[in-house]
């Protein structure tokens, strides 16, 4: 990029005014030099693209290899049914384009499983959506190698995750301090630090038997259950489905994942389970709009350095409406 690309317009600055105003010029700079990868074009990664296009990102590539069908139709807003049968990333990229056309949106059809690790070096950010957990570590790898920014996410039904491996993150936290005699309060910027694990790391956690029982059973049963169906993807390579031959291997994964860690968690009931296992293939559009804002802001949040994004886990569980983040990895006590 020449400097003059590296560069807000006035007309960006007016079109930007009132984020600009939010997180200031130089963080509105950063998101607009980025380049992203977003990865799976579901409901999901809809709403990601609408709010990271708005937002006034630098460049977008959207890549998926699979073609629009009828069930895409349901939580999805930048195809209609004339797209039936075309690539899902030809089929939405001109109306991600239509959000904002100063954000130069790319496709790519390809299989991201058989993509060169050179080719994510072309990215500041990698995020992939609806994804399989062995795609995942990999891909996460390689974004560890060229130091690039990692996320993945899914929503399965009522519930979804978000996980995010920044390596090391460097960011700005404000403090605010009210001045007696002055209507403003102060603000005090501080350079911050933050390390993150891998996903692999992650996954390797066997000391969960270190947290209290009245705690492990205060944590998300969304996350537990998002690391039981990983485990079968990563055994079956597909996802199970709710007859009695997988409900039968997944209470069994479930079983060997609690007993291996020594731990009693009351909370997935084999009924439950079930429950979960017959949303992972259902898309429901309220839930891809509440898990792709949040993922969408914690993408701004890391290219524009403002705040500290989630680390490492984000879980959300519609039927009980809540969302909680847990730093899962080897040593750290989940509070």
């Amino acid at each position: 990029m020449d400097s003059q690309t590296l560069q807000i317009t006035e007309d960006e600055a007016a079109l930007y005014d009132r984020q600009i105003r939010l997180w200031g010029l130089e963080a509105q700079q950063r998101m607009r030099n980025s380049s992203i990868l977003i990865s799976g074009i579901r409901g999901l990664s809809n709403e990601v693209c609408k709010n990271l296009v708005l937002a006034g990102v630098g460049s977008v590539t959207i890549i998926d290899h699979n073609i629009v069908t009828e069930e895409d139709l349901g939580a999805q807003f930048l195809i209609t049914e004339q797209d039936l049968g075309k690539n899902r990333a030809l089929a939405s990229a001109n109306g991600v384009r239509h959000l904002n056309p100063r954000v130069v949106v790319k496709t790519d059809t390809d299989d991201i499983r058989e993509k060169a690790e050179e080719f994510f070096e072309n990215y500041d950010l990698i995020c992939l959506t609806d994804s399989d957990p062995d795609t995942m570590i990999h891909v996460d790898r390689i974004c560890r190698k060229y130091n690039k920014k990692f996320y993945s996410a899914c929503t399965y039904g009522f519930f979804g995750y978000i996980f995010s491996d920044l390596n090391h993150h460097d960011y700005i936290q404000e403090k605010k301090t009210v001045v007696p005699g002055k209507e403003e309060p102060e603000i005090t910027r501080l350079k911050k630090n933050e390390e993150f694990v891998s996903l692999e790391t992650a996954l390797s956690k066997n000391d969960w038997d270190q947290i209290s029982v009245k705690k492990l059973n205060k944590i998300s049963r969304v996350l537990w259950s998002v690391l039981i169906l990983w485990k079968f993807q990563q055994e079956e390579k597909r996802l199970p489905t709710a007859n009695e031959i997988d409900m039968t291997r997944l209470k069994s994964l479930k079983d060997s994942l609690f007993t291996s860690n020594n731990i009693n968690v009351s909370t997935v009931t084999d009924e439950f389970l079930r429950t979960f296992t017959l949303s992972i293939t259902a898309e429901l559009s309220p839930v891809c709009a509440i898990l792709g804002g949040i993922l969408a802001q914690d993408i701004l949040n890391t290219l524009s350095q403002r705040e500290l994004p989630i680390n490492n886990f984000f879980l959300y569980d519609g039927i009980e409406g809540s969302g909680v983040i847990y730093q899962v990895e080897p040593g750290k006590k989940i509070p």
